[in-house]
């Protein structure tokens, strides 16, 4: 099954950069790990909507890794979501475009999108500050989304038997 998992986010926007900081630690870790016949791509990208779209094309699995915000979440606390978990967000302008709005248009032109999109989402304290680091809430959330991703790919082999 041909799988991305893709980091995403901006990384000099402080928690905002969490998925590339699991994506970093993610190629340490999966190194020798994997069965030959899971066929894996990891990335970081600072896109949305489109860009997004058009970057999952090709896919049968995509993994995303973002950080997020909810009302009363607790920074560093990790989400698995999948896209019925996503609000509804209608754009004036394919530019702003959800990734549901995206994907919807991106089959609808025919693209080749995958069918199983799995986003783990680290609940953020800070993304509107300049700055690399993370925050050390987020950061120790870090390490529980590196195994989950881990898990989550491992559970795409070919199961023996």
């Amino acid at each position: 099954m041909r799988t991305i998992v893709l980091g995403l986010g901006n990384p000099i926007l402080g928690d905002d950069g969490v998925g590339w900081h699991v994506i970093q630690d993610l190629r340490n870790q999966m190194a020798g790990q994997l069965a030959a016949d899971v066929q894996v791509d990891v990335a970081e990208a600072a896109v949305g909507g489109l860009e997004l779209m058009e970057r999952l094309e090709g896919y049968e699995c995509a993994i995303l890794v973002d950080a997020i915000q909810t009302r009363d979440g607790v920074p560093g606390t990790l989400y698995r979501l999948t896209l019925e978990d996503l609000p509804t967000v209608h754009a004036d302008s394919g530019h702003n475009a959800s990734l549901k709005a995206a994907l919807a248009l991106g089959r609808q032109l025919g693209a080749r999108l995958p069918d199983r999109i799995v986003i783990y989402a680290i609940e953020a304290a800070n993304i509107r500050e300049f700055g690399e680091g993370l925050s050390p809430q987020v950061a120790a959330g870090a390490g529980p989304a590196v195994q989950a991703v881990l898990a989550e790919v491992r559970s795409l082999a070919p199961q023996k038997g």
